[in-house]
């Protein structure tokens, strides 16, 4: 165990937790703490600092949350290995590096829907799964609105999280977003025949409404969101949004803006279908409250998947109705069978249970975050006059816009040539742009951040 003295100033306006925490913070991030180092108890930290145990624990539960230690049940707390560019000192990091092998000269793939492969509680979905496979619900085919046990921990976490008052009753569990609205478009036939998304938007949720026979409108999307003038001239009395987090483009819609879309849906006798895209990631401000938070009048659907928060293998997803479509919903449930893995349901109930989902989410927000601000740093490193990257603090995902005579298909031939893979925006446009510009959309959180560097690099000083 490393001792750990340092300075605390009694007469400093910052809190006397924060200065702890801060401090130990960048003992982490300068390596001066090394991975798996162990940390003096609560107790002996406040004895060695003349604090009182409350101050230390609040920094350490601080430290926590972020993920930067994590507590071992009568252990201890203990340093969280951090990537290696973040948490290492220059001299250090120049040693390794030059032992290291080589990556292999292969595909840098900067795919949408990835998720870090390496930092997943394996184990603990293991044991939990394990667990789940004794229960004896497994011999049956499952509710078909969902484990009741796991609607009862979605809607707890979405209350301590988004701020989301729903009930069990009223959450329906599914296999993704699209199967979900496959539900949904099913539960509002008869009663709508066209939906506003978007300009750009998701196209997989419009692909499923162009299925069932819906007309799309699309709305164009300003610095705040969707146009408001342009909202009021389609004639759908349904929109679908990612207020919190805008796909593709990344905005986040201010409050003023989603009460006066509330207003429309009122005016209009409709909904307002609300994809909390994304929201688990946000990188400097607190989570915004969902818009199904402010949903006093009940215009609000709600959708949201584990798929990032998790795997995209562990397909659940979840939608919340408001009150008055739950009789429509009873009228055609016998329609649809369950269609998420009622073992999985059930893991997942217990690794929400036991607070291994939302420790799990604090981790993985310092890693994307770290790899958010790699991508940053490369652009500002590499990056030509003609290129810009979009302004947002969250998400796994970032899009370039280039000024540029090649086309979207012949830049992204250009990065194949040279083993990289990126991904065009036009295909979330109904009708593609053509001033000039060319989109292109990077995730980025399947990759390392050797890998980020590698292939930003050679994509914004050899492609574009």
């Amino acid at each position: 165990m490393q001792e750990l003295i340092f300075h605390i100033d009694p007469d400093s306006p910052v809190p006397r937790y924060v200065q702890v925490y801060r401090h130990l913070k960048n003992e982490i991030m300068q390596g001066r703490l090394l991975p798996d180092a162990r940390l003096p108890s609560i107790r002996n930290l406040a004895a060695s600092l003349n604090l009182s145990r409350n101050t230390t624990q609040l920094a350490y539960e601080q430290l926590l949350a972020e993920g930067y230690v994590r507590s071992e049940n009568k252990k201890g707390y203990y340093v969280e290995p951090l990537p290696l560019s973040q948490a290492l000192p220059p001299d250090f990091r120049q040693v390794r590096s030059q032992t290291e092998e080589e990556a292999p000269a292969d595909w840098i793939d900067f795919r949408l829907g990835a998720v870090d492969p390496e930092h997943f509680p394996i184990e603990k979905w293991r044991l939990l799964s394990n667990r789940a496979l004794k229960d004896s619900s497994i011999y049956t085919y499952g509710d078909r609105q969902g484990d009741l046990l796991l609607r009862q921990s979605i809607a707890a976490y979405l209350f301590q999280s988004r701020g989301v008052r729903a009930t069990p009753e009223q959450i329906i569990v599914g296999s993704s977003t699209q199967q979900l609205m496959y539900l949904l478009g099913a539960i509002l036939g008869g009663t709508f025949d066209s939906v506003g998304f978007e300009e750009p938007g998701y196209a997989g949720a419009k692909d499923v409404f162009r299925e069932l026979s819906y007309r799309i409108e699309p709305v164009p999307v300003g610095p705040n969101g969707v146009h408001l003038e342009s909202l009021r001239q389609v004639g759908s009395r349904l929109l679908y949004v990612t207020p919190s987090h805008q796909f593709p483009l990344g905005m986040i819609m201010p409050i003023q803006h989603r009460l006066a879309l509330l207003n429309w849906a009122e005016e209009k006798d409709g909904y307002l279908i609300e994809d909390d895209y994304d929201s688990e990631f946000r990188y400097k401000q607190k989570p915004i409250p969902a818009m199904f938070s402010l949903n006093d009048n009940e215009r609000v659907i709600y959708v949201g998947t584990f798929s990032k928060a998790l795997l995209p293998s562990v397909r659940i997803g979840y939608l919340i109705l408001p009150n008055a479509l739950l009789p429509h919903y009873e009228k055609k449930k016998l329609l649809f069978e369950p269609c998420a893995s009622g073992i999985h349901q059930r893991t997942l109930h217990y690794f929400m249970e036991e607070g291994h989902f939302g420790a799990h989410i604090k981790k993985m927000r310092s890693i994307y975050k770290s790899k958010m601000a790699k991508i940053r740093e490369a652009v500002r490193n590499y990056a030509p006059p003609f290129v810009q990257v979009n302004d947002t603090t969250l998400g796994l995902h970032v899009i370039l816009t280039i000024q540029t005579d090649l086309t979207e298909d012949e830049l992204i031939k250009k990065a194949a040539d040279r083993r990289l893979k990126v991904y065009k925006a036009s295909m979330f446009y109904e009708t593609p742009k053509n001033d000039g510009r060319v989109q292109l959309l990077l995730g980025f959180a399947g990759l390392t951040e050797k890998e980020i560097e590698r292939g930003l690099q050679t994509l914004l000083r050899e492609v574009l």
